[in-house]
């Protein structure tokens, strides 16, 4: 079963392994920036008590940090937040996406009061489109070149979740 709990300091190191790898940093844009050991240690800390942005950690059943999901631009007014997710590239295929983004869905809803989840990736990751297409998120639309990645303009897909 997939645990979400409390960031610690200690999964920092986990997390600087996202940008390290440029297999799995393609696919995220935060990746497209600089970032430190201790600009994630600042992330988590921020991490703490934040009402407009809710980040756990993703637990293994090892009891090990597998990833983060999160629950960002909470908007309390129009009742709706930003999904973001990102899991070690261990653990890709096993399922743990799949129980975390279940996971913070049903807090969204339930414990947000939330009437719409969104999310946005790029529209070259196929892997991620078709996960969440898959796990029920309805795609809305694509913004055209959007980004400037590695020298060209490249869209973003946009999808989104309702309150059952």
């Amino acid at each position: 079963m997939t645990i979400l709990r409390e960031l610690k300091i200690s999964d920092s190191e986990h997390m600087i392994g996202f940008i390290r790898d440029p297999e799995v940093a393609k696919h995220f844009l935060y990746t497209r920036y600089p970032m430190s050991k201790e600009k994630f240690e600042h992330f988590i800390r921020e991490s703490w008590g934040n009402r407009d942005n809710v980040h756990f950690a993703i637990e293994s059943d090892d009891g090990e940090y597998a990833g983060t999901v999160s629950l960002k631009s909470i908007n309390y007014v129009d009742m709706h937040a930003e999904y973001a997710i990102a899991v070690r590239k261990e653990l890709w295929g096993t399922g743990i996406a799949k129980d975390a983004t279940e996971a913070i869905i049903d807090y969204g809803f339930k414990k947000l009061n939330l009437n719409k989840i969104y999310l946005n990736v790029l529209a070259t990751n196929e892997r991620a489109n078709k996960f969440y297409q898959k796990i029920g998120f309805e795609f809305e639309g694509t913004f055209k070149k959007h980004l400037f990645i590695d020298g060209e303009h490249v869209d973003l897909n946009w999808y989104c979740v309702f309150r059952p």
